[in-house]
């Protein structure tokens, strides 16, 4: 059987601490957008330095065959 002071001890244990959960999720909410924006124009540069010499390739092939 539970005591009443176990309940309330439970309730304001859980009122004033906040987990690590929160602490991270409320964290994240803000960090979370302005990380995805700096990686995804860093994936562009990386992409577009990456396709540039594939394509240089391409036409040269071109003009060789062509």
């Amino acid at each position: 059987m539970n005591s009443p002071n176990i309940i309330t001890v439970l309730q304001v244990r859980k009122q004033g601490r906040r987990s690590i959960r929160d602490i991270s999720r409320q964290y994240f909410e803000s960090e979370c957008v302005r990380f995805q924006i700096v990686e995804s124009v860093l994936f562009a540069i990386v992409a577009a330095v990456a396709i540039w010499p594939i394509v240089d390739a391409v036409e040269v092939v071109r003009a060789y065959l062509l």
